[in-house]
């Protein structure tokens, strides 16, 4: 099966020392232990654990008699409400394989997943309902559109919440290391790649993060990123529900509408991007004192770290992760970095820097970052890696070679195992022969006061090969960018070599970014390319 999708059969099958040994039963302990606590909720419903078991049965049962078994891809486009989480458990306890599918992408990128997941039923809302008819029409593996808040065309889901009491359903047998997400990353640099993860890999990263204390396992947790990135599923509700606790979907990332958010819902935790870390330190309303926040998906600048301690008088729990891991890596688990670091390895996992030839270099040197299991103790040999890309034996083979997940990020370990990352293989400028890792750049430009946010692009030089281009942010709207430049120029020739200095500067009013808060940087050098 592994070969014909283009995957690799994991190297070690061996079940968490803890917990459920795969999603589709991550529901049995809460529900026995306590059916009338809160599990899920969003604007329009709340579901306890029994309500929530109900669902899912349910929805399991609708899904089977819409033909969908063992290795059928079903996809959902839609905001975060519990409907996206009953789904998703639906279709993993049928050992079906989950893909989820931002609603702001467009029509194109949603057909190029669609069709290259092979994809059988769709779950949308009625706002995406038109784009996602016209692409059933066009994708013969597509055979069935549900439009989850239409009667009319919602095949029966409505009754998924009616339930009074579970449909006799038999469970088939679950193979925790069989495929059961495609995850696809970002498509700004060509056709998206779908990254292939079993259920094992979900629930063995939240059990290692759970039972080392680890992303606050313990209280209500919320969501405000987007539930179809299925990392957010894997670290909002998944992970909630596997400690047998609440998750309550968040609609809105605004600092305002998200600060009156936690303190009606009680939110005791959820995971932002820095760009939302940035704009709750502009509001002038505080986030409620019970709760802590973690931020991923993009370096967390340290000025911004800093100046939340200062508010709120904690530190803002920063990670490392990808989707090839999945989700997080390191994290600083509440301990006070060091300048620039990231975090340390969660228990599960082994962290490894390597040169092009794979071989480990020493401690404080700047290679590529790796990841396979630790090999001694309770965690032993557990964690597997991403399946790997789906359809695609070639980059499967590059990404697991050697034994290890090569991340293609760039980074350091120091002697007391926090990680440092330089930034990603593919940013890596190479100007007049010497190496310049933007992340290092963008660190110095986030110290001075008047930047918001900034981005180091590189740019075809016939003399240098590259030249580097700052995109700066200012904080003002109406700033002084000549004098910003003059400031931001002094401060790096202060605190980096020389060649690191960018040559070209452009000031913006605001960034192109992706779901996740991201820097679209292809996107800033299409622009340079246009001239501009």
């Amino acid at each position: 099966m592994f070969e014909a999708l283009g995957l690799a059969a994991p190297q070690h099958r061996i079940d968490p020392p803890v917990g459920p040994r795969d999603v589709a039963s991550v529901l049995d302990k809460p529900v026995a232990e306590h059916p009338e606590r809160e599990a899920l909720a969003d604007p329009h419903r709340r579901l306890t654990y029994a309500a929530l078991e109900r669902g899912v049965a349910t929805a399991a049962a609708l899904f089977t008699k819409l033909g969908i078994g063992p290795g059928d891809r079903v996809a959902a486009s839609l905001p975060n409400v519990c409907d996206i989480v009953v789904a998703f458990l639906a279709t993993l306890r049928l050992g079906g394989v989950w893909v989820g599918i931002n609603a702001v992408l467009s029509p194109g990128e949603k057909r190029h997943i669609l069709g290259h997941s092979g994809t059988k039923l769709l779950l949308v809302d009625s706002r995406g309902a038109w784009v996602a008819e016209e692409l059933a029409r066009e994708l013969p593996d597509l055979t069935r559109v549900l439009v989850i808040d239409d009667p009319a065309r919602d095949g029966d889901w409505a009754g998924v919440f009616a339930a009074s009491e579970a449909p006799a359903h038999p469970r088939p047998e679950i193979d925790p290391f069989a495929p059961a997400a495609i995850m696809y990353t970002s498509g700004t640099t060509g056709s998206p790649k779908g990254v292939v993860h079993s259920q094992h890999n979900m629930v063995t990263l939240i059990a290692a993060a759970s039972v080392a204390g680890s992303m606050h396992p313990d209280g209500v947790r919320g969501v405000v990123l987007p539930l179809t990135i299925t990392n957010v599923l894997i670290l909002g509700p998944l992970f909630a529900l596997w400690n047998g606790r609440s998750c309550i979907c968040g609609q809105s990332a605004k600092a305002d509408l998200l600060i009156d958010w936690s303190v009606r819902e009680r939110i005791n935790t959820f995971s932002a991007v820095p760009t939302i870390v940035y704009d709750l330190l502009q509001s002038e309303r505080d986030l409620p004192r019970e709760l802590h926040m973690g931020s991923g998906g993009a370096p967390l600048p340290m000025p911004i770290r800093d100046a939340f301690k200062a508010r709120y008088g904690y530190l803002l729990d920063s990670s490392y992760g990808l989707t090839e891991a999945p989700t997080v890596v390191a994290e600083t688990r509440g301990r006070d970095a060091p300048a620039g670091a990231s975090g340390v390895a969660l228990p599960h996992l082994t962290v490894t820097i390597r040169d092009a030839d794979g071989r480990v270099v020493p401690s404080g040197e700047v290679g590529e970052i790796c990841v396979s299991a630790v090999s001694e103790g309770a965690w032993a040999h557990i964690y597997t890696p991403a399946l790997g890309y789906w359809r695609d034996a070639e980059k499967t083979t590059a990404l697991l070679r050697g034994g290890v997940m090569h991340t293609g990020d760039m980074g350091r370990l120091d002697d007391d195992g926090w990680l440092y990352i330089a930034d990603r293989s593919s940013e890596l400028i190479l100007r007049g022969g010497s190496n310049i890792y933007p992340a290092e750049v963008e660190r110095v430009l986030h110290e001075h006061t008047g930047v918001a946010a900034c981005a180091l692009v590189g740019k075809p030089d016939a003399r240098l090969g590259m030249r580097t281009v700052a995109f700066v942010q200012p904080k003002q709207a109406d700033a002084d960018a000549g004098k910003i430049r003059e400031e931001l120029v002094a401060l790096c020739r202060a605190e980096l070599a020389r060649y690191k200095t960018p040559d070209e500067w452009i000031f913006v009013a605001e960034f192109p970014r992706n779901a996740m808060g991201k820097i679209l940087k292809p996107v800033l050098r299409q622009r340079l390319g246009d001239g501009d």
